[in-house]
């Protein structure tokens, strides 16, 4: 069967264009026009691709379980080799004399044969341990326009804001009142989507991705001018023990982000962690829809609030 044709077919159905599958899918166009022309070597991965042909057939109406079986090559017939018995003939003694010609070439090649194995284990090992040097950096470069701060640039950026005078912290401190911490919220949830809100967010608000136990996909979409309001603002696969952190623009009040494997991902917003699956209705790709309040507006709110006349 093919499966691009099969989905692109379901959506001209739907008169549903390829920009409104993006939004609903929350993938990126390229990687919808690759699963249509079944072009499955330029994606991350074959975990990607079986869920983007999920999220594909979901949002056309099609089965996307099965699918992802054709894809996998569960339903595809398999090559059943006619046996050939081939009759055993009486060795003549120019064939036994053959036989022993060719058992002395390979003796007298034995030593080309195994340092040629050594060769190989040794291409083997450099390639690996290339493979793994290229796996350590991010495998889908973030647009120019993206705000993303690593650990050793917060350490260095507060390092260089270090030296305070006493007396300014002092005044600060006296005068200004301690922030309550961000509070974050699970609303609701309709198959892989899932409602969020956040208050008391500091701004610019901050992101911790972590992946506990396997990689997993993360995308962060935004609609800004950046991006032509159109892609994500940052996305990357997170590996085990590689804990990643992302700043978004300040002012941002809705951001969706979109988990590939969500089993094996945790992330926090200010530090507070998101408790997007409490009722474990299962695993796979969530699109988590999260909406922020900052606290300089519940402080303004509050403060219009105390100034009113009694």
């Amino acid at each position: 069967m093919n499966i691009g044709k099969k989905l692109r077919d379901a959506r001209l159905q739907q008169n549903m264009s390829l920009d409104e599958l993006q939004q609903i899918t929350k993938t990126q166009k390229r990687y919808l026009i690759a699963i249509e022309e079944n072009d499955f070597d330029s994606m991350p991965g074959t975990f990607y691709v079986r869920a983007f042909i999920r999220q594909y057939a979901s949002a056309v109406g099609l089965d996307g379980n099965e699918l992802v079986e054709i894809y996998d090559g569960i339903d595809e017939p398999e090559d059943i080799e006619t046996a050939i018995q081939y009759e055993t003939l009486d060795e003549s003694r120019t064939q036994m004399y053959d036989e022993d010609s060719q058992t002395k070439r390979f003796m007298s090649s034995l030593p080309a044969i195994v340092f040629s194995l050594i060769g190989l284990a040794i291409a083997v090992v450099v390639f690996y341990i290339t493979w793994q040097d290229r796996q350590s950096s991010p495998m889908i470069q973030p647009p120019a326009s993206e705000i993303i701060r690593e650990s050793s640039s917060e350490s260095s950026s507060e390092s260089s804001q270090a030296p305070v005078s006493s007396s300014t912290e002092s005044s600060t401190s006296s005068t200004s009142e301690p922030k309550a911490p961000t509070e974050v919220k699970f609303e609701n949830e309709s198959g892989v989507t899932v409602n969020m809100s956040a208050i008391n967010v500091a701004n610019p608000a901050k992101f911790e991705f972590s992946a506990v136990t396997g990689p997993c996909w993360v995308g962060i979409y935004i609609a800004t001018a950046a991006n032509n309001d159109n892609g994500y603002f940052f996305q990357e696969t997170i590996q085990p023990g590689q804990p990643k952190s992302v700043e978004i623009p300040a002012g941002t009040t809705q951001v969706v982000i979109s988990l590939g494997a969500s089993e094996y991902m945790e992330f926090k917003l200010d530090g507070q962690k998101a408790e997007f699956n409490p009722n474990n209705t299962g695993i796979g790709p969530r699109n988590i829809n999260m909406t922020l309040a900052y606290a300089q507006q519940s402080q303004t709110g509050q403060s219009q609030q105390s100034q009113q006349p009694q």
